[in-house]
């Protein structure tokens, strides 16, 4: 009889996260925290078929209306004040909580992995703050910038959630994908620097993708230090790098390049005219009211990608005619659209 295979390093521990078992020397017991969440149902709701969990109870799946607050990989303790420990357990509490016909607020309680430590000593070499300092404004400032320490754990049916570019050596959080079931969810912004993943220190955006995939399919773990602006200058250097894009837009087509010049010099001439007339229709007295407004509101969630606040402007105000002048660009000429057609008619 032959014997049966020992798992491997890498087997074993993949097993171990899918049971909710993690090791200690890479996830310490005090990175486990204990949550309680108050979540408001309706009738009915939640039901077990909206659910899916690992063999270790780790949340793998919820109704939409419970994420947030409930996280992807959550380690499901309590419902109400009734341990959980297997699924029939579970669905006999939900059983019994949703015979009400009311809206009611079940207790959940999880334990989830708060893996996000900042730091202040051991920072890589490429980290700006060892960069000597430099008057251009075209070399990364050295202040102002905050550092952590991130363990991202590769759940089962994860993805990683970002999508990254490089500039100058230095590899940036472009976007991120804040969806049920991303990794990086509720850890990185978008404009965070990655500066190390485990023990190596990245430069480019290849080096990044291949450490971060190897790291967390075979390993099912990866550590990595990012880099945030929190400050106004390096925050509007870590904008430019956001926006700046190697490839070229296509030019425009000459003819069509031609016809809109046509039509500027035409509208700088004789104006734009008199008011366009409405294509709606106009209201008439005694005319039926064919809207509707309910007096129910429903709230939904939106998702969006994770922005760093602080790199963040204020849109001016374009009632102001001169923040219009400055952005059509005649505030050189001292013009703004108001006198402009003022000297049109006087004209």
């Amino acid at each position: 009889m032959a014997a049966a295979p020992i798992p491997s390093k890498r087997q074993a521990r993949r097993a171990a996260f899918k049971s909710g078992v993690f090791p200690e020397d890479l996830i310490s017991p005090e990175m486990i925290k204990t949550f309680s969440f108050s979540i408001e149902c309706a009738a009915g709701q939640p039901r077990l078929r909206d659910f899916k969990l690992s063999k270790g109870m780790l949340l793998m799946r919820v109704p939409q209306f419970m994420a947030p607050p409930i996280e992807y990989g959550d380690y499901l303790v309590k419902i109400n004040d009734t341990p959980i420990t297997t699924k029939k357990e579970m669905e006999a509490v939900l059983t019994q909580t949703i015979k009400t016909d009311k809206t009611h607020f079940p207790v959940f309680t999880v334990k989830r992995i708060m893996s996000m430590v900042k730091i202040t000593e051991g920072l890589p070499t490429n980290a700006a703050i060892k960069k000597p300092k430099s008057n251009d404004p075209q070399i990364k400032p050295t202040d102002g910038y905050v550092y952590y320490k991130l363990v991202l754990i590769y759940f089962p049916r994860a993805n990683l959630g970002i999508n990254i570019k490089s500039y100058n050596n230095v590899v940036y959080v472009e976007s991120t994908d804040n969806t049920w079931g991303s990794t990086t969810r509720r850890f990185l912004y978008v404009g965070d620097a990655i500066l190390k993943i485990d023990d190596t220190e990245v430069f480019d955006l290849k080096e990044t993708g291949n450490m971060l995939k190897t790291a967390l399919t075979q390993n099912g773990i990866a550590t990595i230090i990012v880099e945030r602006a929190v400050e106004p200058l390096a925050a509007n250097y870590v904008r430019s790098v956001l926006s700046f894009n190697k490839c070229n837009d296509p030019q425009l087509a000459m003819d069509t390049i031609k016809i809109c010049k046509t039509r500027h010099d035409h509208h700088v001439k004789n104006g734009f005219g008199p008011e366009p007339k409405s294509i709606f229709k106009v209201q008439r007295k005694g005319a039926a009211n064919k809207v509707t407004v309910t007096d129910n509101v429903k709230t939904k969630l939106i998702g969006c990608e994770q922005y760093n606040p602080l790199t963040m402007v204020k849109c001016p105000n374009y009632t102001d005619a001169t923040n219009v002048a400055k952005a059509m660009g005649s505030e050189d000429r001292n013009i703004t659209p108001k006198s402009r057609h003022q000297s049109e008619s006087s004209s």
